[in-house]
């Protein structure tokens, strides 16, 4: 099976950037020359696309109880998605009404078992800034 080939079966199961595709592409045996070619011809293809790639992250996220976007945003660097593409859409994210909504049902959830006081200390832990949780108690 050709790069190219094994790439695309690796994005039919989920979102994938570059560098995760190249690292696993390296890690089965295939040679840099092939693996760059097959990741050009992806991202021209659009098939390798970072704001889809994080729009999926977020989702993810979002389903197992959110996360800061503080922390989304040093995970996804770590990833290697576009620093101009993360910083654009997470911006946007950290003002929606999802992102302090879902910060508001982890609140109220942690508060109910450990008290106001833990459950900020607890989301802060994860993130979090206070005025963010502040804000998500009050307004949400």
């Amino acid at each position: 099976m050709k790069a190219y080939d094994k790439a695309l079966s690796l994005l039919a199961i989920r979102e994938h950037t570059a560098k995760e595709i190249r690292l696993k592409l390296i890690g089965k045996g295939y040679g840099d020359e092939e693996v760059e070619e097959a990741i050009s011809r992806l991202l021209e293809e659009g098939a390798i696309n970072d704001i889809r790639y994080i729009e999926s992250y977020v989702r993810s996220r979002n389903r197992k109880g959110g996360e800061s976007v503080r922390l989304m945003m040093l995970k996804l660097k770590d990833k290697g998605v576009c620093s101009t593409c993360l910083e654009s859409f997470l911006s946007e994210y950290k003002e929606s009404d999802e992102y302090f909504s879902l910060l508001k049902k982890s609140y109220d959830a942690l508060s109910a078992k450990k008290g106001d006081e833990s459950a900020i200390r607890s989301l802060m832990n994860k993130g979090y800034t206070l005025n963010e949780i502040k804000r998500a108690k009050m307004d949400y």
